[in-house]
């Protein structure tokens, strides 16, 4: 069992793209993917694939929607430089909201992180030289961006625009055919930072979309076509 084994990213400083006007953000490598590494997960990722690097997990389907939306000349399984490559080239910065934790046993599920050091450093510079559009993974990434990273106690550096947050969720989920009226809790943010904004819109799990849709305006028809609706709509936002 990996509790009480500290846990470190390996790579947050590969995904500092000089010039990015925008971010991929997710929380925490698999276990397979993190320091210090060791003979389980090196036997693991050869059993399953795993590719050490952001979403290396072959069950992930990031980069699957990445090729799909933004560049379809990278190839899967992800080759992490010809990714870094791409993601130079569109000015696209990819990071995790957290630096270091332990987990209960081996799952990849962010309620079974613990004892959390947040990467608020890394984030708050790729938004002070120039992020000014997120993509995050999940919801729970979303609230960690505001909370401990954006609007933290220890080191705030922006506040929350309600009226632009929800005008901006309202415009994306109509645009794709969903009901406003499913979402509880929000799906995008903006920030007010200095004299800019950030938005940061969040994305149903892409390895599993269906387990989450009807918490992002999912109309009830058909979910996979809702789903890959918001993941090119969410994509080529970010692109723009």
């Amino acid at each position: 069992m990996p509790l009480g084994e500290i846990e470190t990213h390996p790579y947050l400083k590969q995904g500092q793209i000089n010039g990015s006007t925008k971010l991929i953000l997710g929380s925490f490598p698999v276990y397979e993917c993190t320091n210090q590494d060791n003979q389980r997960k090196q036997q693991n990722r050869q059993n399953e694939g795993t590719v050490r690097f952001f979403y290396g997990s072959v069950d992930s389907g990031l980069w699957g929607l990445y090729r799909a939306n933004i560049d379809n000349q990278i190839v899967l399984p992800p080759n992490p430089a010809m990714i870094l490559q791409s993601l130079t080239q569109n000015k696209i910065a990819v990071s995790d909201t957290i630096y270091s934790c332990e987990r209960h046993e081996f799952s990849s599920l962010d309620a079974k992180l613990i004892r959390k050091n947040y990467n608020r450093q890394g984030v708050q510079k790729l938004i002070k030289n120039g992020v000014r559009k997120i993509i995050c993974t999940s919801k729970g990434v979303m609230k960690d961006l505001e909370k401990q990273i954006i609007l933290s106690r220890k080191d705030p550096f922006g506040q929350f625009d309600h009226l632009a947050s929800y005008a901006f969720q309202d415009r994306f989920v109509s645009e794709i055919g969903g009901n406003i009226n499913q979402i509880t809790t929000p799906i995008s943010k903006v920030f007010l930072i200095e004299d800019y904004q950030v938005t940061a819109l969040a994305i149903p799990s892409p390895g599993s979309p269906q387990r989450q849709l009807s918490k992002f305006g999912f109309n009830g028809l058909d979910w996979r076509n809702y789903a890959d609706n918001y993941f090119t709509k969410a994509f080529n936002w970010l692109n723009e």
